[in-house]
Parts: structure tokens; sequence; C-alpha cells
């Protein structure tokens, strides 16, 4: 009777353990479906062996976005440098950037950590990848603790020159946003307004360039296309932008036809040059003095290749004493704009400009720059002003 009711229990246990294994075998055959369906789907979609065991170890929605994803992801590449596995991200922020893999993976990895904050407000991953170099990670911080939604800040970023760290004082401020950004970012455009902030020009092949003290170019900048100027020139051979020498031929030939003979006394300096000068200016004169006449060094129009100091044949052959006193200035004073030059450093404008009066020292913005600025009595910086900035500009 014991050994019945023992066998008898011995056949329920035995039972049990079939009908486990019969409920368990569909779902592991299902479970290695799923994941060599996977692994074939990859396979299928470009991915090697290597790759794939990274793919596959990844998060089920990571695994389903690089399957959906347009594109091969090169995992190898990405495994270079230590980091946190965001493969799509660093993948599609590289093709948005074309930075380093380095680069890529310290955005994508810091970013990451903040993302889910800026999704909060709207800064989604497309505005934030195609505009890196604005958006850096110290910025993005910056969004966060501003805690500005994008919609309301979109119109103020997308006015170049606008810096991330003003963009509460913009909303703030009421104004439009053009004059939101320059008058809470850039009050030192009007030299005789005091701003500590200094900026450098992140563009300085721009025609329009507004460059100054508080305004500077990169030391190793050199334009791409300078050449020189097929005109007379003082003591050496001129060199402007192309568009630039261009224009000052044709000023220069329409000027000879009626009698005025133009030269060139200084065109463009290079950073190291414009150092020299300026240390020769401070050791002959009085600092204050001395910061009047001579731009700091990144700070000089000279560098970009589209100023130039003139002269005249009656200056050089010692009928006049300086080119502002000349039959020659005048023409050229009238008739400059024309050309797409304006007078840089007019009368009465040094407190604005923040240089002396200098008759001589012509700059190329274009024709149309240069006819609206000639018509309205403007200088460049209520050029600037009123247009805002055509590039933007890194708070240093």
């Amino acid at each position: 009777m014991i050994l019945g009711e023992f066998m008898k229990k011995v056949k329920r246990k035995v039972n049990r353990k079939r009908i486990a294994i019969v409920v368990l075998i569909p779902v592991i055959c299902i479970a290695l479906l799923i994941a060599n369906f996977t692994s074939i789907r990859l396979s299928i979609k470009g991915y090697h062996k290597e790759d794939k065991k990274v793919v596959l170890k990844l998060e089920k929605d990571d695994i389903k976005d690089i399957l959906d994803y347009d594109q091969i992801i090169d995992i190898s590449k990405w495994d270079k440098v230590k980091n946190d596995s965001h493969y799509l991200l660093y993948d599609e922020y590289y093709r948005a950037s074309k930075k380093s893999v380095k680069k890529v993976v310290y955005y994508i990895d810091s970013y990451y950590e903040r993302m889910e904050d800026l999704n909060y407000l709207g800064y989604t991953k497309d505005v934030l990848f195609k505009n890196s170099d604005v958006y850096t990670i110290s910025n993005l911080d910056t969004l966060i603790s501003a805690s500005v939604p994008y919609k309301k800040a979109e119109k103020y970023l997308a006015i170049k020159g606008a810096q991330i760290k003003d963009i509460k004082e913009y909303v703030d401020s009421g104004f439009k946003p053009l004059k939101a950004v320059l008058t809470v970012s850039y009050p030192g455009i009007d030299s005789s307004k005091r701003d500590d902030r200094t900026y450098t020009i992140e563009d300085p092949s721009n025609m329009l360039v507004l460059i100054k003290n508080g305004f500077s170019v990169p030391s190793d900048y050199v334009p791409s296309d300078l050449r020189d100027v097929n005109i007379p020139y003082e003591s050496e051979v001129g060199q402007l932008r192309d568009c630039a020498a261009t224009a000052l031929e044709n000023m220069y030939k329409d000027g000879l036809k009626q009698g005025y003979s133009i030269a060139i006394k200084s065109s463009y300096r290079s950073y190291k040059t414009q150092l020299a000068v300026y240390n020769e200016y401070f050791a002959m004169y009085e600092a204050a003095y001395a910061a009047s006449l001579v731009s700091v060094p990144g700070s000089s129009e000279h560098q970009c290749g589209l100023s130039v100091d003139l002269t005249s044949q009656s200056v050089m052959d010692g009928t006049y004493g300086t080119f502002g006193e000349t039959p020659d200035y005048n023409w050229v004073e009238e008739n400059a704009y024309k050309y797409g030059f304006i007078l840089r450093f007019p009368e009465n404008a040094g407190d604005r400009t923040g240089a002396t009066n200098e008759p001589w020292h012509f700059r190329y913005v274009g024709k149309e720059a240069a006819k609206e600025i000639h018509d309205k009595g403007w200088i460049l910086e209520d050029y600037i002003e009123h247009h805002g900035f055509a590039y933007n500009l890194r708070l240093n």
C-alpha cells in the first residue's frame, strides 16, 4: 500500500516536469528564434560578426533603433575610445558635425546625461547637433539652468551672434530679437559704451566683419584669396583679397582718367606684422595715445585683407604733405562707395569707432553695403546696429 502511494507521487512529479518541459520548449524556441532573427536582420543590413556581438548586447530599444536606422554604423570606430555605447547617437552626430571620434564621443556621452532635461525644454538632438559649435556642453548646462523653453528662445538664438549665456536676458528684455541680442550682448559695437567682454569672430572671411578692439580674428587667420594689387604703391606691393583688389584697381583706373592718381601706402598685414607695429607705437607714445592710433593685434582690419591705407602720386612727389589734403582724397571720398569702399574712420566718429580720424583708411564692404552707408551718412557701426551680424562670434 505504502509502495503504491509512493509510485503514484513519483508519476505525478514526472508528469508535472513533462508538462513544464513541453511548455518551456516553445518559449525557448521562440526566444532563440527572435535572437537569431535579430542577428539575421543585422547580417542582412551589413553588420559583420564582431559588430553584431556588440549590438546584440545592447538594450532592446537601442537594437531596434539601430535596425531602423538607414545607415550602417561602424561600431568598431567608436570602440577605439572609451564610450558609453550610444552608437546611434555617435553616428548621427558625426554625420552632422564631422568632428573627430574623441570629440564626438565626449559630446554625445555628456549630452546623453542631459538629454531628458533638454527634451523637456524642447531642445531636440536635431537642433543641437546641427549647431553644436554654439550648443557646447557648458552652454547646454546654461540652457537647462535658464529653463527657457526652445519655443521662446528660438527667435533669439536664430540671430547671428546670439550668446546662449544671455538667453534669459534676451527674453526678459522685451525687445525684438535683433535689438535684444545687440543691446544685451554687444554694447561694445559702439566704442563709447563700456563693455568688458571680448569676442572672437568665427568667420573672419565674411565681407562685413566688424573688427575693432573687443572684436578680433584668430592670430593664425590669413585670407585664402590674397593677391597683389596692380596699382602704384609707396614702398611695397600692396595685397588685398581678390574682391577688394579688383575693386581698388577699377577705382584707380577710373580716377586716372579724371586726373587723379591714387597709390597704396599699406594694405594687408599679418598678425605678426600688426604686433610689430603695435609694439612700435607703444614704444614711441604714451599708452593712452598709442591705443587711439593703432589696433590691438587681431583687432586690425588690415589682417582681413579688406582695408587699405591710400596715398597719392602727388604726396609721393612732395606736392602735398598728406593724402587727406589732396584733390585725390576728395575724389576718393566722394566716389569710393561706387566701388564698394567706405571711409572707415571719418571725422567726429572717433568716440564710436574707437579710432581717430584716418582720411587714408578705406575699407571694402561690397557695393550694396557701401551705398547704404554712404547714402545714410553712416559708419560701419551704424550698419551693424541696424542689420546685425552676418556671422557668429565666440565670447572669450
